[in-house]
Formats: C-alpha cells, structure tokens, sequence
C-alpha cells in the first residue's frame, strides 16, 4: 500500500476548486492523528494505568483538535459523543441505551458532515508476553471494536474507520500477531479469516506502526479499517 499523499501540496481551495472527496478526508484524519500523537509523545504526559478514556480525552481533546482546526482545511474533533438512534428520538427507545463513539472527525468543507465523519474507536492494548493479562486486552480489541465496524454500529454505509492502540508495553509486531491470532480464537462472536487480518502500511510522517483491515460487515458491504498503534514514554 503506497504512503498516504499530502493532501495540501496536490489539492485546491475546496471552496475555490473542487470537493474534497472521503479519500481525501481519510488521509487528512489520518495525518493529523499521527501529528498530534507525536505531540503528545514528546511531552511525556501518558501514564500507564490511565483508563482508556483518559488516553482519547487527552489526545483528542489537548492535541488533536487545535491541530485539525489550524490545518489547511479545518477538521473538527469531537470526542466521547453519543449516538442517539429514530428511536430514541422518538422516545420509543430510552437515551440511556445511546453508544458512545470515542472520537469522530468531520472536514469543515464537508456539507453532509453528519453523515460523512470519520471515526476513531479506541482501545488500550498489550504485549501479553510482559503481562499475561494483556490477553484480554487483545480479544477486546477484536470483539469490542473491530466487530463494533463489523456489525454496523458505528461508519454505517462509510467506507473506512479507524481503531486507536494505546500500547501500554511490549513490541508492537508481537502485539498485532496476538491480534491477528485472536481473531480466529474468538468466542463472543464469530472468527474471522486471515483474509481479515492487520496488515502493515507504509509509514507517514517518520510514525511506522500503521495497519489496514478490511472486513465484510453484517450487511455484505465491506470496510477499510486503519489501524494506529500509540506507544508512548510512559513516567
């Protein structure tokens, strides 16, 4: 799989030349996550037992987000929102029941934004060769977010999404094989084939750990799922 294009030195103004397509949005998310990651990074501010949400609340809320509204082309970031079904609108469902999305990114060119929005899932995860109980880290990472896309609950009818790692140590290869192996060891849903697993892309912006799957959902359309897996300095 080629790098990811910078996006800004081969595309116009979108309000003066054409939109920029859902590719285009894709390769922006992905860039500034990994920039504001490598921000984050060098201030030394992640601690190892940090529950999963203060890691996505920090990311996205201190680093991700005036990053993405500064770019070329303004990126707005919400993180942590809950997505309310018909249903729910129309009370016959209660709002309690809402899914929370960890974070979603939307381009400010974008019209259909409500519709057209990228989302992170995010998860913490471990070599379970340090720590055995790593391991449960590893099969959630499988039912708890890749099969999240799998089953339509969150980028229905969008062609990509993303999970986020939050590495709390080991090697990374080893991490993505115990990935990869879970897949076909999986109880609370259905395995999947080899044809689902991880698969290392070319890096970006010096950032190397950068994964594509792709997997047919529950409604026999498939999806592109990008994979960034975020080790840090921990104190």
């Amino acid at each position: 799989m080629s790098q990811l294009r910078q996006v800004s030195s081969s595309i116009g103004e979108p309000a003066k030349s054409s939109k920029l397509t859902w590719s285009d949005t894709v390769q922006i998310v992905v860039q500034l996550t990994i920039k504001a990651y490598q921000a984050m990074y060098e201030d030394f501010i992640a601690q190892r037992d940090w529950e999963e949400n203060v890691f996505t609340i920090r990311l996205g809320e201190d680093y991700l987000r005036p990053i993405a509204f500064d770019h070329e082309y303004p990126v707005f970031v919400s993180i942590r929102q809950k997505i309310h079904t018909d249903d729910m609108k129309s009370g016959e469902q209660a709002t309690i029941e809402a899914k929370e999305i960890d974070m979603l990114l939307y381009g400010s060119w974008e019209q259909d934004y409500h519709k057209k929005r990228f989302i992170w899932e995010a998860k913490r995860i471990g070599d379970k060769k340090i720590n055995p109980a790593y391991s449960h880290l590893n099969s959630e990472y499988v039912n708890e977010a890749i099969y999240r896309f799998i089953r339509r609950e969150y980028a229905d009818r969008l062609d990509d999404a993303g999970v986020l790692g939050y590495v709390l140590a080991g090697e990374i290869k080893n991490i993505v094989n115990d990935v990869n192996q879970c897949m076909s060891t999986i109880h609370k849903n259905p395995p999947l084939p080899r044809s689902n697993h991880l698969q290392m892309t070319a890096p970006i912006n010096n950032f190397q750990h950068i994964y594509q799957s792709h997997h047919i959902r529950t409604d026999n359309t498939t999806i592109k799922l990008h994979h960034l897996f975020l080790a840090f300095n921990f104190s």
